[in-house]
């Protein structure tokens, strides 16, 4: 009796763990997937970092704001 008993638990569990794992896959399939990496560039004057589409390109250098790039042209 004990045996069978120990049987009915262990494939009880085996349902169980075969159920969860399912509902992670279906969930993880059905998340939206992540937006593409945009590609960043650094600041020439203060080295900070941002999107290539919001720098401001003079050149092959790009700058975080219009100052900067005035300030750099002026010290170079």
């Amino acid at each position: 009796m004990a045996k069978i008993l120990l049987i009915v638990i262990a494939v009880a569990a085996a349902f169980w763990l075969l159920r969860n794992h399912r509902r992670r896959a279906d969930r993880d399939a059905q998340s939206p997937a992540a937006p593409p990496a945009e590609d960043m560039v650094g600041c020439a004057q203060c080295g900070v970092h941002m999107p290539r589409k919001e720098a401001l390109e003079s050149g092959q250098r790009y700058f975080c704001s219009g100052e900067h790039e005035r300030e750099f042209r002026g010290k170079h």
